[in-house]
Formats: structure tokens, C-alpha cells, sequence
């Protein structure tokens, strides 16, 4: 690419406002989880349409990452796929929150020869901790 269009391209790039932006990142998010989950379902969009008493037409557009979802047009496909599609940080916070149990194995050193290390004691204890939810980079 020329010096001149990759100039263009940066000034056409610099216009498109934040919220535009923003928008198009998440139609996208929420259009790849749907095809994630209609994967794992083994369903086309077409059975989906179905399901939900949609044209095909509708749901390529809702899908198509461009079309401006309602709320009510998302809890329509959640409900329908029986699972989340998007979730809000404080939920996943909430829902993701676990305890896990790790046993450690601690190592008490010795001063005596090598052979004793191999058969000293080894205490073991059990430390709960809880995991939070994490942003993950992707």
C-alpha cells in the first residue's frame, strides 16, 4: 500500500467515533458466541429460524454482526439456546467465584546426609483459597 493510502486509511480510521467503535466490537462478540453455541447444539441458523419463528433473512442479520440487537431480541436467543450469551462483569463475577481446596506438600530441609532428605517427613496441609474473576486477554 502507498504512503498516500495508508494516509487515507489512517484519517478514515481516525473519524469513526468510539461508540461506533465499541458497537460493531460487541454486535461481533455476540454474533460469534450465537455461532458457538448453535455449533454446539449441532443447529443451523436455518433450525434456529425455526425454532424461534423467525425468517432466515432475520436471523443472518441479527448475526451478521452489523444489525443493532435489542436486549429483547438477545433474551429471545438465550432463552431459545438455553444459555448466556452475554454477561455483565458483576454477574460473572458473582457466577465465576469458586473455592478450590490445593494440597501443598512441604518440604521440611535437613542438614543430615541426602538419604535422610528421601525418607524425612513430609507434611501435607490443605489451604482454601478463592479464585475471583479475571479479565483474560485473548
Amino acid at each position: 500500500m502507498s504512503k498516500d493510502k495508508a494516509n487515507v486509511a489512517e484519517m478514515l480510521r481516525a473519524k469513526i467515533a468510539p461508540e461506533n467503535r465499541i458497537f460493531v466490537k460487541k454486535n461481533l462478540a455476540i454474533s460469534d458466541q450465537v455461532e458457538v453455541l448453535l455449533s454446539e447444539k449441532g443447529w443451523s441458523q436455518k433450525e434456529l429460524a425455526q425454532r424461534m419463528g423467525k425468517s432466515e433473512s432475520e436471523i443472518s442479520k441479527w448475526l451478521s454482526g452489523l444489525h443493532n440487537l435489542t436486549l429483547k431480541s438477545i433474551a429471545k436467543l438465550e432463552a431459545e439456546l438455553g444459555s448466556e450469551i452475554i454477561t455483565t462483569p458483576i454477574e460473572a463475577c458473582k457466577k465465576y467465584r469458586t473455592t478450590e481446596f490445593v494440597t501443598l506438600k512441604v518440604y521440611i530441609p535437613y542438614e543430615e546426609p541426602f538419604e535422610e532428605l528421601i525418607s524425612g517427613y513430609i507434611q501435607e496441609s490443605k489451604i482454601e483459597y478463592q479464585k475471583t474473576y479475571q479479565k483474560m486477554e485473548i
